[in-house]
């Protein structure tokens, strides 16, 4: 029998045969999880058992004996959060994964973990959990036929129930929602159509395919998929309110409810914003309906003129729009948001496979060039432009802009939708908020109240500012 479950105890008192140490990578006797452990070990037997292995790289597990603590101590280094472009979901991935390969080396069949990285290494909290069920639910499934009992403990509310229902939705999310489950009425005659350009990506769709069934009040929504076509309901009611067709990569085509008895909403553009910030939650595992629900108060907010997205400069503040990943609001604006266009005879999906193409031919890598061309996957792209032969600072540093600003622009103005939201920002600043890129991002990320303030930025935003610069140049052809 295999068991996975989350209690709320201090790591030491469990009675697993392994615990689990957050270890840093020189093993060293440290705080916070990895001291307690220690100290109720007997941290001079401990060290000693440590510092005869040496130290352990990130994302892997050592083991030694658990002395007055347990029978055995697996040693687990995670990541250092870093803005999660430095691997680390992988390398958190890969030490639970190697801790419960090291319980079936050594035959035990209960093993403790805390939450591993979110300590003194600042991995957020939802991510860590996402991730740490993740690994243990794989390692269970490819060793279907061994019993353990793994075990999280945490001593915080707030993680308790948050890795319960993480927990609890990667267990109940092999079930797939279906039409019957719930109440539901038909999209009336009197309805609307409009396409939303975003690419969503394998794993999105495969989220969404599970659909959600209502719980709380608080749940607006009760969706499901029926081949390639998603159909939304309100769970109070029933009505269909969107029909969204994903058959065609980049482009969802949705149909909207106009029956003013059914649903108020009769302007496409809204509609469009509303299902993008749907989109967005609904993508997320688990389902956030809270924050869904905090999104659209605040939109409702600023409809009213009550609140608005604000940027200080020189004490003077302006109006601002914040932008960062293509699945989130605002995401048109991203270099990695799906969207043809044509330069020179060549097609791109997007600007990051623009520039990087460009990037690479710069310094005469005519291979990485066209392997740019050959994915649609932006990380691919970048990974791919970031390796590019013979690279050179100075050089990119100088040309860097204008490649972005002529991609941006071929981008806008061969998309009509996509050209439209442009110039509806007016004049507002465009921020891209992303903590870890400090060139073409603020370096503040989407959550942080400090990208509201220009003199407390650490990047230079050279995306916002080129995408500001775009914007002038379609509104004076007009």
């Amino acid at each position: 029998m295999q068991t996975i479950e989350i209690i709320k105890q201090s790591i030491t008192n469990l009675d697993t045969e392994i615990i689990v140490n957050a270890a840093n990578s020189a093993l060293q006797h440290g705080g916070g999880v990895c001291g307690y452990i220690f100290d109720a070990a007997g941290a001079r037997k401990l060290q000693e058992a440590c510092d005869k292995i040496g130290g352990c790289p990130t994302g892997s597990a050592v083991i030694t004996p658990g002395f007055d603590l347990c029978k055995y101590i697996v040693h687990a280094v995670g990541p250092r959060w870093n803005g999660g472009n430095s691997n680390e979901a992988q390398q958190l991935y890969s030490c639970y994964m190697k801790s419960l390969d090291l319980a079936r080396e050594y035959d035990c069949h209960s093993i403790g973990f805390p939450l591993i990285s979110t300590g003194v290494f600042r991995y957020p909290m939802y991510e860590a959990w996402e991730k740490a069920i993740e690994a243990v639910s794989d390692w269970a499934k490819s060793n279907a036929d061994y019993e353990i009992r793994i075990v999280f403990a945490v001593l915080d509310d707030k993680i308790l129930e948050t890795g319960k229902d993480i927990l609890s939705y990667k267990a109940s999310g092999l079930m797939m929602v279906r039409r019957g489950d719930w109440k539901t009425l038909d999209m009336p005659e009197q309805h609307d159509q409009f396409n939303l350009l975003v690419g969503v990506s394998d794993k999105q769709l495969e989220i969404l395919r599970h659909g959600h069934l209502p719980r709380e009040m608080e749940d607006k929504w009760f969706w499901y998929m029926e081949g390639d076509v998603l159909y939304a309901h309100r769970s109070w009611t029933g009505f269909c309110i969107y029909i969204a067709d994903f058959s065609e990569k980049g482009k969802i085509k949705i149909t909207v409810n106009r029956d003013p008895e059914q649903y108020k909403c009769t302007d496409v553009d809204e509609d469009r914003e509303n299902f993008s910030e749907l989109l967005f939650c609904w993508m997320h595992e688990p389902y956030d309906h809270y924050n869904e629900w905090l999104s659209e108060t605040v939109k409702m907010l600023k409809r009213a003129g009550m609140t608005k997205d604000t940027l200080t400069i020189n004490g003077e503040k302006h109006d601002a729009i914040f932008f960062h990943k293509p699945e989130e609001p605002n995401g048109y604006l991203s270099n990695w948001y799906l969207s043809d266009f044509v330069i020179d005879g060549i097609k791109f999906t997007s600007n990051e496979q623009y520039i990087m193409y460009r990037k690479c031919l710069l310094f005469g890598d005519t291979e990485s060039a066209k392997k740019a061309l050959e994915t649609d996957d932006p990380s691919k792209q970048q990974d791919i432009g970031r390796k590019a032969k013979g690279f050179d600072q100075k050089l990119w540093e100088g040309s860097r802009q204008a490649i972005a600003l002529r991609g941006l622009l071929a981008k806008f103005e061969q998309n009509e939708d996509l050209k439209k939201q442009l110039l509806d920002t007016g004049n507002a600043y465009l921020v891209e908020c992303a903590g870890s890129d400090k060139i073409w991002a603020c370096g503040v990320r989407l959550d942080d109240k400090e990208r509201h303030d220009a003199s407390k930025w650490k990047g230079t935003n050279l995306l916002g500012f080129a995408l500001m610069e775009v914007r002038e140049i379609i509104r004076n052809k007009k």
